[in-house]
Formats: C-alpha cells, sequence, structure tokens
C-alpha cells in the first residue's frame, strides 16, 4: 500500500512540475558537457525566418557531426555530413570548446570570431547551440537521429523565448554510404525545379510577418509565385 501512494505522489509531482521559464531556458549550460561522438541535427530555427524555410525547402538536409577531442587541450574536430537530395558531403572544421562556448581556430588553433553559446537542453543527449552571427540560428542536436515531441516543444519554446520563427525539423535520413552521385548543373536544375514547387514555406513567411489575414496572404503569395516561374 504504501508503495502504490509513494508511486502516485511521484507521479503528482513530476505532472505538476512547472515548465522551465524563459530565463531558465536561455541561460547557458553550467557545466561542459561531453561533445565527443556522434550528433545528429534535428530542428534549427532563426531571427530571420526565410533562412530555414528556404534551406528546409530547398534541400531539407539531413546534417550529422562526428565530433573527436585532438591532443592540444579544448580543441576538437567536427566531422560534418550532409545529405542533400540524396547527394552527400563530409567536411572536417577544428574548433575550440570551453564551458559553453564553442569559437572557430586559426591555423595556430587560437580561438576567433564571435562564440556559439550551448543553452540548456530538454534532455540530457541534446545540444542546443545558439549562433549570434550576421543570421542567428538555434539549432538543437542530439545523440538520437529522432527528438520526441516534449523535446521538440521545449525547443520550440526556446525559439519563442528568443523571438524567432519556429523551428523547421530537419530530414532523419542519416545513410551518409549510400547516396547519389550527380554534376553540378544537375544538382542546380533539381534545386530549380524544388523551388518552383515548395513555394508554400518561403511564401507563407512573407505573409506571416507582413499580412495579417494569413488565408488571404496564402493565396496572394500562391499567385505571385506562380506569376514569377
Amino acid at each position: 500500500m504504501k508503495t502504490c501512494i509513494a508511486v502516485v505522489v511521484l507521479s503528482l509531482i513530476s505532472v505538476c512540475q512547472p515548465a522551465p521559464t524563459c530565463d531558465q531556458l536561455l541561460k547557458p549550460v553550467d557545466r561542459s558537457p561531453d561533445l565527443s561522438g556522434s550528433w545528429f541535427a534535428i530542428a534549427m530555427s532563426s531571427d530571420v525566418c526565410l533562412i530555414p524555410a528556404l534551406f528546409n525547402s530547398l534541400f531539407w538536409p539531413s546534417i550529422a557531426v562526428d565530433v573527436t577531442a585532438q591532443a592540444t587541450p579544448k580543441i576538437y574536430e567536427a566531422k560534418f555530413k550532409f545529405k542533400i537530395n540524396g547527394c552527400c558531403s563530409k567536411d572536417p572544421q577544428p574548433f575550440f570548446f570551453e564551458n559553453n562556448t564553442i569559437l572557430n581556430v586559426d591555423s595556430n588553433n587560437a580561438p576567433t570570431g564571435d562564440p556559439d553559446v550551448l543553452l540548456q537542453s530538454g534532455c540530457p543527449d541534446c545540444l542546443v547551440v545558439k549562433m549570434d552571427d550576421n543570421i542567428n540560428i538555434l539549432l538543437l542536436l542530439s545523440k538520437r537521429q529522432n527528438a520526441t515531441a516534449a523535446e521538440l516543444t521545449q525547443f520550440e519554446t526556446q525559439a519563442d523565448c528568443l523571438g524567432w520563427y519556429k523551428p523547421h525539423v530537419l530530414n532523419t535520413d542519416h545513410d551518409y554510404e549510400n547516396c547519389n552521385t550527380t554534376d553540378d548543373a544537375a544538382l542546380t536544375d533539381m534545386i530549380h525545379q524544388r523551388l518552383k514547387n515548395t513555394f508554400a514555406a518561403p511564401l507563407n513567411c512573407m505573409a506571416e510577418k507582413f499580412l495579417y489575414y494569413p488565408n488571404v496572404a496564402y493565396m496572394w503569395a500562391q499567385q505571385w509565385w506562380n506569376k514569377f516561374w
């Protein structure tokens, strides 16, 4: 009987816990997480709506990164893997990591540029990276190839706390071995056709930002897009 009561009480406590505040969600992580291993990009947001919308509509990319520590303290190598329209590429990049900040490095492994900051995440095997540059981006990565609905909701809340746009979920096809081969011209044609066929996401951004009535805005955007192409 006591065991049953304890289980009920613990369940109620977990359900009734208040949702994290914006101050908590936008706070940098307290301790440096272990970055080593494979990470999968789950979703991204930005302060510019068209950036993730176009990025996802045109390319719908799968992105993964394998991180390994280097001999020099605080220096890591990130081996990025991209899959776009079935075509794959890899790009190794060294970086500096300390506490909750990530920086590019120069040829002497000295930190340079604006720092990316790791924010609090909704799961123990996730990273939330806030990148402040000419275009600001919020990126959710996980050791898993998919995130739960609750984790995505918290990430969306983080973006909302920043005043940024609703995150776009990225492709989950992380097979980087079986890839198509195509030349630049064919890839350009493919992207052009995709841009022509997937007007909704970028133009809904414009409608959401500038116009009050979304349905009318959507119809206007579709007509404009069809005339343009």
